[in-house]
């Protein structure tokens, strides 16, 4: 590039004194308004290719300068925007292994990208809930926009913000074209927020929109009848009569065992007495292993059957339930010795505890205990 300069300097300085060697005579006299130029018309053609030259020059340098100035903001920007998508994934990472106390961390080393914002105040809300702030996760919540505040339905309900979240929820999942997502998430809000009618009603007329498996509804009635024991005076055999068939179907298992785990066993009585009668002994003890109380006649069933099957450790187990409902520990804690001959079934686990340690014989309940933390 010098060499390339230094040769068209020399060629320049040939032509500007060119006139010399040819003796030229004739010279050009321009004349505007006061100002008056007089030179050779070499001479004007040298200037003229000088300018043309520099403005070259000049144009070349303000590129250079330019591309200079232009990479090194866009190695700025590409460093920004990889630290950016580092902190995205390594906090959607930390979402994926529940791993909430890295989350604060990784957030401090960057912003998300700006496409997501919501995503990143979403997971900023959720950091400190876990750690227990929840006037801090309010403020990020509140920065969403409209159509992601409608999205962290989970996150105001954690954050004790329930009219806020259903607010939120409630015209989507009200549309009749309402997806199942969004239909599911107003539904977890009014469980949390203890709206029974409201959450009856959309049950009884959005059911078939959810699309759940048996597991999803089994899950849910059991947190749903466990909420209205713990949380209201309804009557839950009304709540479950009042059902669709096709959801009576749904939640009988749960509808049972929640009965049964809070001592409501006259309520259910008959169902349990069904199984009896058909044998399904297996099915009587799962559903009778967390009972919370006793019921005479159906003691008296299970010990006629227990007469006709003595084989039948299910049914050694069912009265040792029975036994324990009715604060008769000491019975229970004989059955479980006598089924302790027998295979050891986690079935039984919780029942022989609370006999153990009722009846004063702490060290067999600790080995049990032991055993179930193994």
């Amino acid at each position: 590039m010098i060499r390339l300069i230094g040769v068209l300097l020399l060629f320049f300085a040939v032509l500007a004194s060119s006139h010399l060697l040819i003796d030229e005579k004739g010279y050009v006299l321009v004349s505007f308004n006061q100002y008056t130029v007089e030179s050779t018309l070499v001479s004007l053609l040298f200037m003229l290719m000088v300018g043309m030259f520099a403005l070259w020059l000049i144009a070349k340098i303000t590129k250079a300068l330019w591309r200079a100035l232009g990479g090194l903001s866009k190695r700025r920007l590409r460093k920004r925007q990889q630290r950016e998508e580092d902190a995205f994934e390594q906090s959607v990472w930390a979402l994926i292994n529940n791993q909430p106390d890295s989350l604060g961390y990784t957030l401090q080393l960057s912003e998300f990208p700006e496409k997501w914002r919501d995503q990143q105040l979403a997971i900023q809300a959720k950091a400190a809930l876990h750690a227990g702030k929840k006037v801090v996760a309010r403020e990020y919540l509140q920065q969403l926009s409209e159509t992601a505040q409608s999205k962290v339905s989970e996150l105001w309900l954690a954050a004790e913000q329930d009219n806020r979240a259903l607010s939120t929820l409630a015209p989507q999942a009200q549309m009749k074209k309402a997806t199942p997502t969004e239909l599911n998430a107003y539904i977890s809000a009014l469980l949390q927020a203890k709206d029974w009618d409201t959450l009856h009603s959309t049950i009884e007329q959005r059911y078939k929109q959810l699309h759940w498996s048996d597991v999803q509804w089994s899950q849910f009635f059991s947190s749903y009848f466990e909420a209205i024991l713990q949380h209201s005076d309804k009557d839950i055999h009304a709540l479950y009569s009042a059902l669709p068939r096709a959801l009576r179907a749904q939640s009988q298992t749960a509808y049972i065992r929640t009965c049964v785990r809070f001592g409501q066993l006259d309520v259910v009585r008959k169902e349990l007495l069904k199984m009896l009668k058909k044998s399904q002994f297996l099915a009587l003890a799962e559903t009778l292993q967390f009972a919370g109380g006793g019921d005479i006649e159906l003691r008296k069933a299970i010990q006629a059957q227990l007469k006709k099957h003595p084989e039948q450790t299910e049914l050694l187990f069912c009265l040792a339930c029975m036994a324990n409902g009715e604060g008769e520990h000491g019975l229970a804690a004989q059955i479980f010795d006598s089924l302790s001959n027998s295979p050891w079934q986690s079935l039984w686990q919780h029942q022989a505890e609370v006999a153990f340690a009722k009846t004063g014989q702490f060290e067999k309940a600790y080995l049990l205990l032991s055993s179930t933390d193994q």
